[in-house]
């Protein structure tokens, strides 16, 4: 799957910062993410046991593993679900029909967060493929892939709208190949050192 990103609202010369390509291999139980963007590149494995996230953002390579009962645990720890709502509203996207969907979250200071997807159940949904930087929304138990995607957000007073479009899928077979992990290069950490990193730098926000 081929995806853009656009995020609507920014000062023309940001503009092109805020555009990133997203091209998703999924086969079977494993998949690839890589996200690419001005500022940086993001490349997420599953092979349905672990995640391998890595990123270099302007040569600084960095990147964590998790297991599968570690992401299966985080979910456990949260003290509420998202909720979803289906609706009857229908789009084509890439020559699927997808249904929109709108999840609403309680973000860590009580603030709801809607996402409105467009889902399609002719590709299936894992959702540990979604814990990945830039991708810390939480769908749940979604009943579908979402190929479409738009979420409001705030950034220092600014109004800003974030517009995912899948612009093409292809069927055509994989090579195991491409799932093959190579952390050459990479300050590897474990990912509760991750998610302790992550904390840091929201406390010093």
């Amino acid at each position: 799957m081929k995806m853009t990103v656009k995020t609507e609202g920014l000062p023309a010369e940001y503009a092109a910062y805020g555009e990133q390509e997203i091209v998703t291999f999924v086969k079977g139980e494993k998949s690839k993410t890589e996200v690419n963007s001005m500022m940086f590149n993001t490349t997420v494995f599953y092979d349905g046991n672990k995640l391998t996230s890595l990123s270099d953002m302007m040569g600084n390579k960095s990147g964590y593993t998790a297991t599968k009962e570690e992401l299966e645990a985080q979910d456990k720890n949260k003290t509420s679900k998202p909720k979803i709502e289906y609706t009857t509203e229908k789009k084509n996207i890439a020559g699927y029909e997808c249904t929109k969907a709108i999840v609403t979250n309680n973000s860590p200071d009580k603030k709801e967060q809607k996402v409105i997807l467009w889902i399609t159940d002719k590709i299936k949904y894992n959702k540990n493929q979604n814990k990945a930087p830039g991708r810390s929304m939480d769908f749940g138990d979604l009943k579908g892939h979402p190929l479409g995607m738009e979420m409001a957000q705030e950034m220092q007073g600014t109004e800003m709208k974030i517009v995912m479009t899948t612009t093409e899928v292809s069927t055509k077979p994989i090579d195991d190949s491409v799932f093959a992990v190579n952390t050459e290069g990479y300050k590897m950490m474990t990912y509760q050192q991750f998610q302790d990193q992550m904390k840091s730098m929201q406390r010093g926000k």
